[in-house]
Formats: C-alpha cells, structure tokens, sequence
C-alpha cells in the first residue's frame, strides 16, 4: 500500500531528514538547493477506453510554462478515445536532480503520492503534481492537463439547413464569404436577387439584372452589373463605380481583376475606377469565356507574394477547364504575365470541362464541383491534377441541378444546390481543432 502524507507534514520531515544525515565525522558535503522546477515529463503506454489496442504516446508532448505553473499536451491532443482514466508517465526531469521529491496530489484529499511511473491515474480532470527543492524550504506546484481528441481528425461532417425555396428554383446560382458570412447570388427567371446568411437562413438583400455577376474578397461582395460595380461590406450600404467591364473577377493583394466585353483580362489598381488589359503568355482563346471562378492562395515562404488563378471554360477546349495563374507580388511593378496551364496528354487527372463550374481555395489549395454535382475535385499543386479525395465526399442525401462552392474564415465548406434548394456546411474535423 502507497504511503500518502500531506504536503506540509513532507516539508518538515524532509528538513529534520536533512539534519540526522550531518555528523561530526563527516568529512562528505552535501548542498541542498532552495530552488526546483519540473523540467520534463513524458507520457507513457496508454490504452483506449473501448479497445485493446495501445499507444505509445511518448511522441505527444507535454509542455510546461515555469510561469504559470500549467503541464499540457492541449498542442498535441491524444488520439480519440483514449482513456484518460488510466494515464501513465515514462519519466519525469525535475531541476538539480529532485526526482525523489515529486509527488501528485491526490484527486479526492490533500495528501500526496511519490510519482512513480508504474501508477496508473485518472486524469478525467486535472491533476496537481509538487516537487520539493532539496533543502526542504520551497516546494513548486503545477497544474496538470492531458486531453485527447473528441472528433476523429479527417472526418468530414455536414451540417444541412432548412430547404430554401427561392435557390430551389433559382436557374443557377454564385456563392462568396463576406465578413466570413454566405452570400448568395441566384438567376431568377426574371433577373437576379442576392441573398445574406442571417440567424441560420438566407435572406434577400437586393435584386440585380440578369446579366449580374458577383464576386467577394472575404471583406467585400462585388456585384457586377450593366457597366456598373457595386460593392459592400454587409449588402446593405453600397458604393458604385462606373466601369467598362463585364464583370469583376476577383481581389489579390492591391489588385482587383475583372474580365472585358472583349472577354480581355484587365486589372485596376483604383478599386474599379480605371482599369488596364493584363498580359497574358499564351493563346487568349484559350482565357475562360464561361464558367469563369477566380481563386487566390498564398505561396510558401514570402507572405508578400501571391498566387491568382482564373480558371473556367472556353469554346476552344471541349474536354478539360482551362487555368490560368499569375504570381502578384506587393510591388505590383514585379508583376508578371498571366500564364496558362498547357494541357498534358499524359496527365489523366485534369479538371473536366464542367457545366455551371465552382471553383474555391480550401486550406491553399483547390476545390471544385460542376457538372451533374456528383462530386468534388481536389487539387493540391496549383490546377495541375485534379482528383477525388477519399476526405472530402459529399453528403449522402445530397442533389444539385446546379451548385456553387464557397469556403470561410474557419475552414466550413459552404455548398448552395439548385433544384433542391439544399444549403449544406461541413468541415474535416482537424480544420477546426486551431480554431477552438
């Protein structure tokens, strides 16, 4: 049976052990230190709570903020479903060598245990853990925190709302994030309406023409229409600015891109008011004439520097999408010329010409859905291959005539259907964990 005396009962016998030790004819020193810290502690061989499987969990860390006093593994959470109830430690380090002098608390009294690495301990809730500093005089205390996972990391789970009539019967539709809310621009037998995510449905803000287009740069939804760009943070108050384009594309660091009557890639620096055509490398019948999505993701190692994709359909390719991409640097004077992305014979993982195309960036890379909306494409190497991700599958009960594909703030993919009105919101799990 474990002996378990209180902390300061420890503390005194420890300073009286100390002073029996020191004879006359001694001639050994012996220092005693008033300071002490944990240093390091490492989980053991833990168990699952429904499973006979192990894991050797000495690769999660535990880290230790002298601070605050606080041991976690919060970083670095145990896989779920381990039992938390049976936790065991492979060592523990402690300053100027006091690993005699560590005791946990006990989880229903105020006596303590010596730490030993063949206990078994339930950590359902936090423990306290005590070291002592050799000369018995100070004592540091830490709060101990070992969590595991709710969720399974790669699960993607969808959320459905309540059926929307309006985008039931809309001929298609055009999704964006603003202020990390949905927005929804739907074709109407007679023109167009847009449509805000509030309290849990989609509400009409505004009605446009049937020419209308719209995009949003995760602050800002851009509404194209009739020679005009109307732009707004909440879709309530709207500026305008006269302007000699079809429609608005997208925003990349200063640059905003729309494409031309003369289906012409164009830039402005001046948030619409003036524009100028873009140099492309490559044959512009090629350059999407429908379908057209405009993505932005980050490149890696220089925050200054982006990459923006156009990617769409053009009459002069009857099989793949075409894709565009440009690197946009902060000096916007660096910029280079649109390139376009060849079609490789030998590449069976292109991205098929889809009808009613919706292209997103999703975790800096690339998703997309069209056609008969039966599944999701996933490209991880800027457009190049495109392919079915074992993760990212859509909802059982899912129906689409149309759909369009969005993605927020906190990694939830957004996708609207036509035909059936469903509006559905999901996210692999792992995506939300630097979230909470």
């Amino acid at each position: 049976m474990k002996s378990k005396i209180s902390i300061f009962a420890l503390s005194f016998a420890t300073v009286c052990m100390m002073s029996s030790c020191l004879g006359d004819n001694d001639d050994t020193e012996i220092v005693y230190y008033d300071d002490t810290a944990i240093t390091g502690l490492t989980l053991g061989t833990l168990t699952y709570v429904d499973s006979a499987d192990t894991i050797n969990a000495s690769g999660y860390k535990l880290q230790i903020d002298q601070y605050s006093g606080t041991i976690t593994n919060a970083p670095d959470s145990l896989p779920v479903g381990t039992n938390l109830k049976e936790i065991k430690f492979a060592s523990v380090y402690a300053l100027n060598g006091n690993v005699n002098n560590v005791y946990w608390k006990s989880a229903v009294s105020d006596s303590i245990t010596p730490f030993s690495m063949k206990d078994t301990l339930d950590f359902s809730q936090p423990r306290e853990l005590y070291v002592f500093s050799s000369s018995g005089n100070f004592v540091k205390k830490y709060t101990v925190t070992i969590v595991a996972h709710k969720e399974i990391a790669d699960t993607l789970i969808w959320n459905k709302f309540d059926i929307d009539n309006d985008i039931k019967n809309y001929t298609s539709v055009k999704t964006g994030i603003c202020n990390n809310s949905l927005v929804v621009l739907g074709k109407t037998a007679s023109g167009s309406e847009l449509k805000t995510f509030v309290d849990g449905s989609l509400k009409k803000a505004r009605s446009f023409s049937a020419n209308a287009t719209m995009t949003t740069d995760g602050n800002t939804i851009y509404v194209t229409d009739g020679g005009v760009i109307y732009s707004s943070s909440d879709a309530k108050s709207w500026n305008t600015v006269s302007a000699d384009v079809k429609s608005v594309l997208g925003v990349c660091g200063k640059e905003m891109f729309a494409m031309s009557s003369a289906n012409k890639l164009m830039m402005s620096l001046d948030n619409g008011a003036s524009w100028k055509n873009e140099d492309i490398d490559d044959d512009a019948k090629y350059v999407p004439s429908s379908d057209i999505n405009f993505v932005s993701t980050a490149t890696t190692g220089n925050t200054d520097v982006k990459r923006a994709f156009v990617i769409g359909n053009s009459s002069a390719n009857s099989k793949k999408a075409e894709v565009w991409s440009k690197i946009v640097e902060e000096n916007t004077d660096k910029d280079q010329s649109w390139m376009y992305q060849k079609f490789n014979s030998s590449n069976n993982y292109y991205l098929p010409k889809l009808s009613n195309l919706s292209v997103t960036a999703y975790d800096n890379n690339m998703l997309a859905i069209g056609g008969e909306c039966d599944k999701l494409y996933y490209s991880i190497d800027c457009g190049i291959c495109w392919k079915e991700n074992d993760k990212l599958i859509l909802p059982k009960d899912f129906s689409a005539s149309t759909a369009s594909i969005a993605v927020d703030n906190d990694y939830f993919i957004w996708i609207v259907c036509t035909g059936s009105g469903q509006v559905w919101k999901g996210r692999i799990n792992k995506m939300g964990w630097d979230k909470k």
